[in-house]
């Protein structure tokens, strides 16, 4: 497993703190963290504990977000309408968890924090599934299987790993 962010939020505060949260995860719970650049706005990426690349929108869509069945059936909306947005790719400042085959499995639809966005929401934001997983990564997904979660199971309910 990997995180996975799409680089740069439009505000570089929110990509800043993107940056250090990841590297807290990389450095606190074993996780590798990558960069992808598909909205290079606000310099250089240095001294970050993983791959930094670059790429379009479209790559980037058509590589883990388009036909993708795995990630499908965890996000709502489905890619095609949470990263496509008046006929436009909207996909810069959101994470996604990569499986160890290179699948997306889970990617925020929304960057930035829950806030004015509405109820539900922090399910589907960036900036509360990097802090949820920074304090501990069961607060939100299953290490072993990728399964998201709730925070408050002592084990995983699709493999049954101890989340303690």
């Amino acid at each position: 497993m990997k995180l996975r962010y799409y680089a740069d939020s439009d505000i570089r505060e929110l990509h800043n703190h993107v940056l250090r949260l990841l590297e807290k995860v990389h450095d606190n719970h074993d996780i590798p963290v990558e960069t992808d650049r598909i909205n290079e706005q606000h310099g250089p990426i240095t001294d970050f504990p993983g791959e930094v690349q670059a790429s379009t929108r479209e790559e980037v869509y058509k590589r883990d977000l388009k036909r993708n069945h795995a990630l499908n059936e965890s996000i709502e909306p489905i890619p095609s309408e949470g990263f496509k947005r008046y006929g436009k790719l909207d996909i810069a400042g959101n994470v996604a968890v990569v499986d160890n085959e290179g699948t997306v499995r889970w990617a925020s639809t929304l960057p930035g924090y829950a806030d004015g966005y509405g109820p539900g929401a922090e399910s589907q934001t960036a900036m509360d599934f990097l802090e949820d997983i920074a304090i501990s990564p069961s607060n939100r997904i299953c290490v072993k299987c990728l399964n998201l979660l709730d925070g408050d199971e002592s084990f995983c309910p699709n493999c049954g790993h101890d989340l303690s």
